[in-house]
C-alpha cells in the first residue's frame, strides 16, 4: 500500500493511496471482535497490549448490561471501542473526521451483526452549537483523540452536555493532563466552571522502552 501525504500534520492519514499488491485493508480480531481496517483508518499496532486496553476501558465504561444505556464515541475510528461496548449498551453513537474510518466502522458493525450502533463523519475540532442534537443524552462518553488531544470547542460542549461518566482515553500524558484539568477545575480565562472528578488513570505501554503510552481515565459528574 502507497499512501501519499503532501501536507504536515498529526497523523499519517494521506490524501491518495494505491494498492500496490494483495487487498486494500487488513482483518484484525480484538475483544471477540472482527475488524476491517483500511490503510487511512486508525487501529492500535500492539494488538496483544489492544486487548488489555479495551478491557480497561469496558471496565471504566461501568455499563450496567441490561440494554438502557447510550454512548457517545468520540474520535471512534474504526468502532473498536464503540462496538466492544455496544454489545451491553442501548445504542452508541461514534463521531469521527476520516471517511474511511467512518465506512470501516459501519462495516465491522455489519460483519459482527452489530445494529445499536450510528457512525458519523464528523471534525470534533469544528463542532458547533447543534452538535449533539442528533442523538439523545449519553450516560457515558469515550473520548480518544489523537495526540493534540480535545479541542476547546469539544470540552466546552462536554461541560454543558454533563454526561454522568468519561473515560478519557490519551496517548499524550501532557495533553491528557491539561485536558483532565479543564474537565474538572474548568477554563477561568472563558469564565466556565468544571464539574468533574478523576476517579481513576490507569496507564497502559502501548510500545515498551518508548515514552508512548497510553492513558485511560474514568470521570464521574459532580
Amino acid at each position: 500500500m502507497n499512501n501519499v501525504n503532501t501536507s504536515v500534520g498529526n497523523t499519517s492519514v494521506g490524501e491518495e493511496e494505491y494498492t500496490l499488491h494483495g487487498k486494500s485493508s487488513i482483518t484484525e480480531t480484538l475483544r471477540g471482535l472482527t475488524f476491517q481496517i483500511s490503510a487511512n483508518s486508525f487501529f492500535q499496532t500492539n494488538t496483544h497490549q489492544a486487548e488489555v486496553l479495551y478491557k480497561l476501558i469496558e471496565e471504566c465504561a461501568g455499563i450496567k448490561g441490561d440494554g438502557s444505556e447510550i454512548v457517545l464515541d468520540l474520535f471512534c475510528g474504526t468502532g473498536t471501542i464503540g462496538l466492544t461496548l455496544a454489545r451491553s449498551a442501548k445504542h452508541v453513537y461514534g463521531y469521527e473526521v476520516v471517511p474511511q474510518a467512518i465506512a470501516d466502522a459501519r462495516l465491522n458493525a455489519e460483519l459482527n451483526g452489530i445494529q445499536n450502533a450510528t457512525f458519523v463523519q464528523g471534525d470534533l475540532n469544528k463542532i458547533d452549537e447543534n452538535f449533539g442534537k442528533n442523538f439523545p443524552k449519553p450516560d457515558i462518553v469515550i473520548s480518544d483523540p489523537n495526540r493534540p488531544g480535545m479541542h476547546m470547542k469539544l470540552i466546552k460542549f462536554l461541560l454543558n452536555l454533563k454526561a454522568p461518566r468519561i473515560v478519557y482515553v490519551s496517548c499524550n500524558p501532557a495533553t491528557c493532563a491539561r485536558d483532565l484539568d479543564y474537565l474538572c477545575h474548568g477554563v477561568a480565562e472563558l469564565n466556565i466552571k468544571g464539574c468533574y472528578k478523576l476517579i481513576s488513570l490507569q496507564p497502559v505501554d502501548m510500545f515498551p522502552h518508548t515514552p508512548h503510552i497510553e492513558c485511560v481515565c474514568l470521570l464521574e459528574l459532580c
